[in-house]
């Protein structure tokens, strides 16, 4: 089953002008999409070939723009933010990047409305949602999961999710970091898998 994580960030930017020695200070918390590209992806020290990763960067200077990344690609995937970071430097700075990685010109709600047209089961990771656990998956379908930043989603963008019907869902009472959140879902949706 191919699963698909969109993140947006309506600070990240959209220069490679920023600090590796200080990404998160200087990048407009670009960190937690090079976080969330990790926790996507890797599991027990190989690449999840069924994840397909799209980070919206809505930061200065030029928003906006998106990082694809498709496991089915990936030849390689770096393990700490730091090198994760130089990737995604050289892509913003427009120089040919690890094989994998794509660098689009797309917006948040173009994105979500292709997926919506291509009948993806998109569904919006909120700590106020319903419980994951009484959603009824179906493994023969294609989920896309959306998540916000460190700020979360702006307003526009959730009110656009809520005009398409896009359920709500939740991991539970905790709020956990946007990475952690991937990370839980890949998790149950593994155990998902076993059980059925």
């Amino acid at each position: 089953m191919k699963r698909i994580f969109i993140v947006k960030s309506s600070t990240a930017t959209t220069s490679p002008n920023f600090s590796l020695r200080n990404i998160a200070g200087t990048s407009g918390r670009l960190d937690v999409i090079c976080r969330s590209i990790i926790n996507a992806f890797l599991v027990n020290g190989s690449i999840r070939r069924e994840i397909e990763f799209y980070g919206v960067l809505e930061g200065p200077p030029n928003p906006p723009k998106t990082i694809f990344i498709s496991g089915r690609e990936l030849s390689y995937l770096p393990r700490d933010e730091v090198a994760m970071a130089k990737i995604v430097k050289h892509l913003l700075s427009g120089a040919s990047a690890s094989s994998g990685f794509h660098l689009l010109k797309i917006g948040f709600k173009k994105l979500v409305s292709n997926f919506k047209s291509r009948d993806f089961k998109l569904i919006y990771l909120h700590e106020k949602g319903s419980y994951i656990r009484d959603f009824n998956f179906d493994l023969n379908e294609e989920y896309c999961f959306i998540l916000g930043g460190h700020l979360g989603l702006d307003l526009p963008s959730e009110l656009f999710l809520f005009s398409l019907n896009i359920p709500c869902i939740s991991l539970g009472s905790v709020k956990y970091l946007t990475s952690q959140c991937i990370t839980i879902v890949n998790e149950f949706l593994d155990r998902l898998h076993d059980y059925k």
